[in-house]
């Protein structure tokens, strides 16, 4: 992760994130589903990323690593002080809960993994339809193409992780 000579170190971040944002966009969203928590999340563990990553690595999977450890520890921190309901009683989940959002964490991070494995155009549509909740109309404009276009890029995005999936599938039952 060498800078090139004569280039000022704010240019060389700026670079890096730009570089990976829409990539680490994908895998925030999947853990919070929300957009500007997303955003934050990106932000603080970029810059975090950024300060503790050593040679020798991929930037992109360190920096993927520090959202999923930035997000936890946001996440405990909530949970340490639960709001409490009406009744004045915490909600404690069952290892059945536990077990269901597991399983659905382990799914949102594979389709996240996915969708950034797509083409630059497709990856953009599906990040910008499923986590960011664009319509099409605003898709459309964006790109400055046409609605029907855009259905079809995301039809297309669709086809191409289902095959993944498939792919993915059928190796974990090759092992």
């Amino acid at each position: 992760m060498g800078r090139k000579s004569g280039d000022s170190w704010e240019n060389f971040i700026g670079e890096m994130y730009r570089r990976y944002y829409d990539r680490l966009m994908v895998v925030a969203c999947s853990y919070t589903h929300d957009r500007t928590k997303a955003e934050d999340l990106v932000q603080e563990a970029f810059l975090k990323a950024i300060l503790s990553y050593r040679k020798g690595g991929s930037f992109l999977s360190w920096a993927c690593r520090v959202i999923r450890n930035s997000f936890l520890d946001q996440y405990r921190r909530e949970k340490r002080f639960p709001e409490e309901d009406i009744k004045g009683e915490a909600e404690i989940p069952t290892q059945e809960d536990l077990l269901a959002d597991y399983i659905k964490g382990e799914d949102r991070r594979r389709l996240a993994a996915m969708i950034s494995a797509l083409p630059l155009k497709y990856r953009d549509v599906m990040i910008q339809s499923v986590y960011l909740e664009k319509t099409d109309a605003e898709l459309a404009r964006l790109y400055d193409t046409t609605e029907a276009n855009v259905r079809q890029m995301r039809s297309r995005a669709k086809k191409m992780l289902v095959a993944m999936r498939e792919e993915d599938d059928g190796y974990e039952e090759d092992r």
